[in-house]
């Protein structure tokens, strides 16, 4: 029996999380993994990778759209957690090094429209590592994490 997915755990680099709970941006994107699960209703859980390397807080999603770069700029502005030149430098290929080569390419995000944004107290270590693409939620995990934070 599966257990029922309530969200996702997204991972942010530490230097940009404040974007979401300092700053108010409310328009969250990334490559489309671990996606399909998701409706609005459902929390997103904010992993600060890198130096912090733990769960820091958390949104309801709102609404879940599909959309090129430019779209998403004309429709949400400044309101993305990354600026355009941000998701154009994000979305151009890769080559052998990891380096991002040649020019982005015209492909679309997943966009999270978020509502309730909270930033926790303290630091929640996951059980797992959370890796770049993501992790589905659980209702057993995220009661477990909420324990440690509310």
């Amino acid at each position: 029996m599966s257990e029922e997915i309530v969200g996702v755990i997204y991972p942010v680099p530490s230097n940009l999380i404040d974007r979401i709970f300092k700053e108010g941006k409310d328009v969250f994107i990334k490559h489309p993994t671990c996606f399909k699960k998701l409706k609005p209703g459902h929390r997103v859980l904010f992993y600060a990778s890198q130096e912090i390397r733990g769960i820091v807080g958390e949104a309801t999603i709102k609404n879940i759209d599909f959309l090129k770069i430019s779209e998403i700029y004309k429709r949400y502005r400044d309101r993305v957690f990354i600026s355009e030149e941000e998701a154009k430098a994000y979305s151009r290929p890769l080559d052998s090094r990891g380096t991002g080569v040649g020019g982005a390419r015209d492909i679309k995000f997943l966009v999270l429209e978020l509502q309730d944004i909270k930033k926790y107290d303290k630091v929640v270590k996951p059980k797992r590592f959370i890796t770049v693409g993501g992790k589905y939620l659980t209702k057993k995990e995220y009661e477990e994490i909420s324990g440690k934070v509310f």
